[in-house]
Order: structure tokens, then sequence, then C-alpha cells
């Protein structure tokens, strides 16, 4: 059997969370298991195996679970099986905790100023044109085509929804 994984072996690097890179090591691939047959490899959860391809692209490999087997199980030298998966592990979200204490304040602003400064601007233009002299058909008309370009999907991704909203 160790003939077997002699002709199998690749040479791999770990590269660890803090981004440094270890190894080579010799290491041989299955269809979801890598075994590495040198014990003073540094793996753990977490790490990236980086593999070479002939067209000397890499393969990455993130490790999900490492076992260490110090003694030979029959023919099988010591070695690390390690579990993987090709997919990235995802991330934790980050979540942004503000603690806002207001006393006796007027006019306060909380969030982007400039998407509050926009949001009333076009509903100061909403209101001019409510109280304008013109025909309530000129009214409609013109509020129908500020709908028209506020709910652009150029203008919401720049704007934001929320002045989608105003008419």
């Amino acid at each position: 059997m160790s003939s077997i994984l002699n002709k199998l072996k690749e040479s791999v690097r770990v590269q660890k969370e803090d981004c440094t890179i270890k190894g080579p090591y010799e290491a041989f691939f299955t269809e979801n298991t890598i075994i590495v047959s040198d014990l003073k490899a540094d793996i753990t959860q977490g790490d990236k195996i980086i593999r070479k391809l002939p067209n000397e692209n890499d393969e990455y490999y993130y490790v999900t679970k490492v076992d260490c087997y110090s003694k030979s199980l029959g023919s099988i030298p010591p070695h690390y099986h390690v579990k993987f998966t090709q997919t990235p592990p995802s991330r934790p979200m980050e979540k942004n905790i503000q603690n806002i204490n207001i006393h006796g304040s007027q006019n306060v602003q909380i969030g982007d100023y400039n998407a509050q400064n926009i949001t009333n601007t076009f509903n100061e233009l909403i209101q001019k044109i409510e109280n304008s002299t013109a025909s309530e058909a000129e009214k409609e008309n013109v509020k129908s085509l500020l709908k028209q370009f506020l709910s652009h999907p150029l203008v919401v991704s720049i704007l934001g929804s929320a002045i989608g909203a105003l008419l």
C-alpha cells in the first residue's frame, strides 16, 4: 500500500490564518481527504492547503478537520488525515453597535447627512410643485416625470431606495 502512496505524492503548502506559508509537505489526495505523511507538518482546522497544478495555477483546499495518526496502520505509515472543502468558509458578519444618547437637543441628524439632505430637497421640490399656480394636469405631469426619474434603477442605486418612496 505504501508503494502506491509514494507514486501519488504531491508537494503542497499550507497557508495559515495569519497568511504565513508553511511547507512544502508531501501529500496525496483522495476524493474528500488529503493525506500528509510529514508528522511535523503544521496543519490545523481553518488553514488553506495550496496545491500546484501542472499548468502552474494554484488550487485551494480549506481544512475543516485534521486527525493525526501517529502510529502505523498496517502498511500505512504515520500521517495526518485532513478533511477539506473547496468552498471558502464564510466569515461571520460583524455587528456594528452604536449607542446614541441625546438630551435636550433639537434638529438632531443621525445617519448620512447627504442622503437626508437629498431627501429633504426632493420633498421641498414636490411641495413647491403642489403649491405652484400651474394647472393640475401640469402638476401631475411634472410629478409623473419626477417619479419616473427617481424610480430609475441607476438613480435608486446612487441615491438609495428611500428616494423612490417619496412619490
